[in-house]
């Protein structure tokens, strides 16, 4: 009896110990489902409105000179925009391409002297187009620099890829641009600042593009005129030759304006 007495005396004690502990509140508990949480900290996903565009980050690695290009006119000849409108289609940038002129191929060597454009390098020979055609605010007006096939090919990967990604901009949204996966350069670095950066746009500005150290990149800043007769030819959308023809400078030409809404 004595050593029944015993075990159940152990029992009671170690009865009362687990109850003690079922009792205790969990600490976790407290802090994922305490009062103090902060439901405000939750974020929402931008509407993809004009007031409110959804965030599309660009991956300009193997296309860094574009960019450049890009950065270029999105801050210097667009007031540092960098919210735009995609088309509403999956072909709605075709016809954008033949409205600034992309389509007439202005930097194939054969095309230079007609078309009033010239060549960064030898390898400048396609047309890089922004706003880009696939935005409600390409095509007519749109600004057109000398770039590289190969670059261009990587460009277009990397929209298509800024477009598919989960929360990217659909059809007919508004979206900000944002660049990265790679260094900013001069005019991307400027664009990208808080506050912008408008001191790099100025007239004898000069860079490293595709190779080549001093480019003034305002001079191959073209935008197309539109004439009653052919060919058509394009002018200087910025810098000192600004309103001119490409191979003429004593010849002004009034400037486009494009749909900026």
């Amino acid at each position: 009896m004595p050593v029944l007495n015993g075990l159940l005396g152990k029992f009671c004690v170690l009865a009362a110990c687990c109850s003690a502990i079922l009792a205790a509140p969990l600490a976790e508990s407290s802090v994922e489902y305490g009062t103090d949480y902060d439901k405000s900290q939750l974020s929402t996903r931008a509407s993809g409105t004009r007031n409110d565009p959804k965030d599309a980050f660009f991956n300009i690695a193997g296309w860094e000179n574009i960019a450049e290009e890009d950065c270029f006119a999105m801050l210097c000849l667009m007031g540092g925009n960098r919210v735009y409108q995609r088309v509403s289609t999956a072909n709605g940038g075709d016809p954008h391409r033949t409205e600034s002129g992309a389509n007439l191929t202005p930097f194939q060597s054969n095309q230079l002297a007609t078309r009033h454009t010239s060549q960064i390098t030898p390898q400048t020979i396609s047309a890089e187009e922004f706003p880009f055609a696939s935005t409600q605010q390409g095509g007519v007006g749109a600004i057109l620099f000398p770039a590289t096939l190969a670059e261009q090919n990587q460009q277009k990967n990397a929209i298509s890829a800024a477009y598919r990604r989960t929360g990217g901009p659909g059809y007919n949204e508004w979206f900000k641009i944002t660049f990265n996966g790679a260094p900013l350069g001069k005019f991307c670095r400027a664009l990208h600042a808080d506050p912008q950066d408008f001191s790099v746009c100025g007239n004898s500005v000069q860079s490293t593009l595709f190779g080549i150290a001093g480019v003034i990149l305002a001079d191959f800043a073209y935008q197309l005129v539109n004439t009653q007769g052919r060919p058509f030819f394009f002018h200087h959308a910025a810098g000192s030759r600004k309103g001119t023809r490409g191979l003429e400078l004593n010849t002004t030409v009034p400037l486009l304006t494009g749909d900026d809404s």
